[in-house]
């Protein structure tokens, strides 16, 4: 089937849809040959020069849905065919390049400060929430496998929820871990998780992508 071509119209309303991330990735697949060649015939100026707030949407987009599927090393090799002037431009993709690096060295609680903190345009804010709870239930996933015991400011921090309540020992911080059968331990002040069964991926996810960030998180209490 021949999708429409690539207008801004035309990809918000893909972004903005509740397709599944699988038919988002192939369908901007399809469209990213049609993404360079609107960047190509920028330098001709007879051919006219490619909307960069478009391609700029387009590459933040297909970004977002790289990390949707679970592809992380895919979607940093994404930012290595984005062209240069516009990678470095663009203020979206700039932000992507933090975030990427961010969710490529762990850093959970700079990935939520990156989607809730920085600056993202509207039609692309249903990708960044998406994503925020994706990565949100795939590290409570391996936390819950990963600890025997945990700190509730460590498991809040994994969660993106707030330090200071968590420190506090908040009942509504506790309930987040407590509602999926986590045992808090009011004396010790620790969560014993309780392993929760990971959906298996479809589509483009990865089947290694929870077992690696098992890996990055560790398997002691802290």
């Amino acid at each position: 089937m021949e999708l429409p071509p690539l207008t801004m119209e035309q990809l918000s309303q893909l972004v903005a849809s509740n397709a599944p991330p699988s038919q988002l990735f192939a369908a901007l697949s399809r469209y990213e040959q049609e993404a360079c060649l609107m960047w190509a015939r920028s330098g001709n100026p007879e051919a006219g020069r490619g909307d960069p707030a478009l391609l700029g949407l387009f590459y933040s987009s297909f970004f977002f849905v790289h990390l949707l599927t679970d592809q992380v090393s895919e979607a940093r090799a994404l930012t290595k065919r984005m062209p240069e002037p516009l990678l470095h431009h663009d203020p979206s993709l700039q932000n992507c390049l933090a975030l990427l690096r961010a969710v490529w060295q762990a850093q959970h609680g700079q990935v939520y400060e990156i989607l809730r903190a920085l600056p993202w345009p509207e039609a692309l804010q249903p990708l960044v929430k998406r994503f925020e709870s994706f990565f949100q239930d795939k590290t409570l996933i391996a936390v819950s496998t990963s600890y025997e015991a945990i700190r509730l400011a460590t498991a809040a921090n994994y969660l993106g929820l707030d330090p200071q309540l968590a420190e506090r020992d908040d009942p509504n911080t506790i309930s987040n871990f407590t509602k999926f059968g986590w045992i808090w331990d009011q004396e010790t002040k620790l969560l014993h998780p309780k392993p929760i069964v990971a959906t298996p991926p479809t589509g483009n996810q990865s089947s290694n992508g929870i077992r690696e960030a098992m890996a990055m998180l560790g398997t002691r209490a802290s």
